[in-house]
């Protein structure tokens, strides 16, 4: 038997950047810190943070009369009059937002600003589409299910977006579903997909098929876990979803069985080692510790450059 995880597995780069980002500020002021929402979707890495001093609270939170002076806004990003309301509170923000998301806010806005009808394809309550939308003063519109195209008008020009995190496939069927409707103008898209999360379909589907188990790894309110575990199990009938080492049920395997742990965007790379780590103490199995960095180095690399470039479109 032997154990392993998936090189391009843990977090994307917005995420680890604000966990980074995060313990640093503690660690330099040696003080708890508040996010605005949940850092991440993931309760064990939130438990280890708490530990930490990392705590949440929600807007309400933020202006109550004994909110906190200092507050982290998260990869999602925030619309515009949440900075404003802070700035009014005397509130100190430490912006946290995704510099991929960051872009997507500036281009919808510059479309905005041009006249132009904007359409964000993604969920219509999601934190990062309503940040988006606020840039655009709360006029853009979310195209969601088919219905939603017919809040348009389709003798005015489209510019389509997408909230960073939905499928190719999904965001493809709704540019047709919005073409077909406003198919007597020009319809601009600007393909505003993360191309760490979007990547990662394709990447597990050949680490699914490598191994004989796979495990994911992930937490109960991460909708990218939910996903990813769908692609897991439609490659291997032998995939299992848990949230961290405790869920683990060793009749799961078999002697000489390869047995792959993988997580999503928001799952931790060391929760995927103990429970690799786990798993190996329990069996027997061998632990094969080559895993490769290299996508992190990559992700980092490239939201630096991204950040450089200010996130102008």
């Amino acid at each position: 038997m032997k154990v392993l995880v998936d090189p391009r597995a843990g977090f994307c780069g917005g995420v680890r950047r604000v966990v980074k980002m995060a313990e640093k500020v503690m660690e330099e002021t040696r003080l708890p810190l508040v996010s605005l929402g949940d850092i991440i979707h993931n309760e064990v890495e939130i438990a280890r943070l708490s530990e930490q001093g990392l705590s949440s609270i929600d807007h309400g939170g933020m202006a109550s009369d004994c909110g906190p002076k200092k507050v982290l806004i998260r990869a999602h990003g925030e619309p515009p009059e949440t900075y404003e309301r802070a700035k009014q509170l005397g509130v100190e923000l430490i912006d946290g937002t995704c510099p991929v998301v960051t872009r997507s806010q500036n281009i919808a806005r510059k479309h905005y600003e041009a006249g132009e009808q904007v359409v964000i394809i993604g969920k219509p309550y999601h934190p990062e589409t309503i940040g988006i939308k606020g840039h655009c003063d709360n006029k853009a519109y979310v195209v969601y299910e088919r219905d939603d195209v017919k809040q348009l008008d389709p003798n005015k020009k489209v510019f389509i977006l997408a909230q960073t995190t939905v499928s190719r496939e999904w965001f493809e069927e709704r540019i047709a579903w919005i073409k077909e409707y406003a198919h007597n103008v020009e319809v601009q898209v600007e393909n505003t997909l993360c191309r760490f999360v979007v990547g990662r379909d394709s990447d597990l589907e050949v680490f699914a098929k490598q191994v004989d188990v796979i495990i994911m790894v992930g937490g109960t309110k991460s909708s990218n876990t939910k996903a990813l575990y769908g692609v897991c199990k439609r490659m291997n009938d032998r995939a299992h979803l848990i949230v961290d080492e405790s869920e683990l049920d060793y009749s799961w395997f078999r002697e000489s069985d390869t047995i792959g742990v993988t997580g999503s965007a928001s799952t931790p790379h060391w929760l995927l080692e103990k429970v690799r780590d786990t798993i190996g103490q329990q069996t027997g199995a061998e632990i094969l510790r080559d895993t490769a960095n290299w996508e992190a180095q990559q992700q980092d690399h490239e939201l630096a450059a991204i950040e450089k470039d200010d996130c102008s479109c």
